[in-house]
């Protein structure tokens, strides 16, 4: 009797499991393609790789796979230190299972090494690749957990705008409004629109971003720019006006939009965004004006961070804030107000 029947061979699978492999036999209609006439047995089955080739375009990192002497594959990926734990799962589960899907083995470095990148390393060219993809997913994933580093912001805080809002400011402060007060308000020096927000975690990211900041100039080409704006109206926005959390100014710009527009969709094929953009088709250009956020540090562990703007809606609800130009965007550090005496710190400018 054959040993293939008595010791069948086996295929590992994932999870450290194993297969029988079935043979096809000439008396059952198999064809020498399938069984020599040294018993050679198919290769058996193997699960289909979700993130083959076809399905995904070619990821740019793709080229600095390098062949080592050895005719093993190598790459160097830069992934920020914050993805590091995420990448190597609970006792190391996440690494493993990936190294086992794609047939690799992963790097990751440690705190104290000189170099920031992980390798991966295989015999195989598309086992690589199909690591690099699973990979990039799972940082995706992770980077959508994650709050927002820095944001694109268009100024207003000088001109007519800057002194309209502290006009509409002092009037709604000397209306004694309930549950309104001036820590709601933001600064008259931050007032911006948001074009965008993202989660740059190093010093790489944050330089990248620069580039496809810069890259967006395209767009101008066929614009005319300095962009105008009209700044009025107020709105909210929730549903709710007894319990508003933003309150905003409405602004009208069609090429501010259709600019603002087009940066969105650029940046999201890097992935940089926060999930806040990842799942938005266009921006909503507002100048916020009362956020309840502003004040949460002065409020007790069971109030709620919200405020009524039903009697600002109705006295103050078609104020005209003017007109402004826009010739420049700003790539800003989040939160980071109180660290210079104008505006927000600034990573990059895009001049018009």
């Amino acid at each position: 009797m054959s040993r293939n029947v008595l010791a069948p061979p086996t295929q590992r699978m994932s999870n450290n499991r194993n297969y029988r492999v079935n043979m096809v036999h000439d008396d059952f209609g198999g064809s020498s393609k399938w069984n020599a006439a040294n018993e050679k047995i198919s290769k058996g089955y193997e699960e289909p790789d979700l993130y083959a080739d076809d399905d995904y375009e070619e990821d740019i990192a793709e080229c600095n796979i390098e062949q080592l002497s050895n005719g093993n594959y190598k790459l160097a990926l830069h992934v920020p230190k914050s993805f590091y734990g995420g990448l190597i799962g609970f006792k190391g589960s996440t690494k493993r299972r990936i190294e086992t899907e794609s047939h690799t083995e992963i790097y990751v470095p440690r705190q104290n090494d000189s170099s920031n990148d992980l390798i991966i390393q295989s015999n195989d060219r598309k086992n690589v690749c199909a690591a690099l993809r699973k990979i990039r997913l799972l940082v995706d994933s992770l980077r959508k957990r994650m709050k927002p580093t820095h944001f694109l912001a268009a100024p207003l805080n000088t001109g007519e705008v800057q002194k309209r809002f502290n006009e509409l400011k002092k009037s709604i402060l000397d209306a004694q409004l309930p549950g309104i007060d001036e820590d709601l308000f933001i600064s008259e020096r931050c007032i911006h629109l948001t074009l965008g927000v993202y989660v740059l975690l190093d010093d790489a990211e944050r330089q990248k971003a620069i580039t496809e900041l810069n890259a967006c100039r395209q767009w101008l080409t066929d614009l005319r720019t300095p962009f105008e704006m009209k700044i009025k109206g107020l709105e909210i926005m929730n549903d709710d006006p007894s319990s508003t959390t933003v309150l905003y100014a409405h602004v009208e710009s069609p090429g501010l939009q259709e600019f603002a527009d087009k940066c969105l969709k650029h940046f999201q094929s890097t992935g940089l965004c926060a999930i806040d953009n990842i799942e938005r088709d266009s921006i909503k250009l507002h100048m916020t004006v009362l956020n309840a956020r502003y004040r949460k540090e002065k409020l007790n562990k069971n109030d709620r961070n919200c405020f009524d703007a039903r009697d600002i809606l109705k006295r103050f609800g078609d104020f005209d804030f003017g007109t402004a130009q826009c010739n420049e965007v700003h790539m800003c550090v989040l939160n980071s107000s109180r660290d210079v005496d104008d505006f927000y710190k600034i990573s990059s400018t895009l001049k018009f």
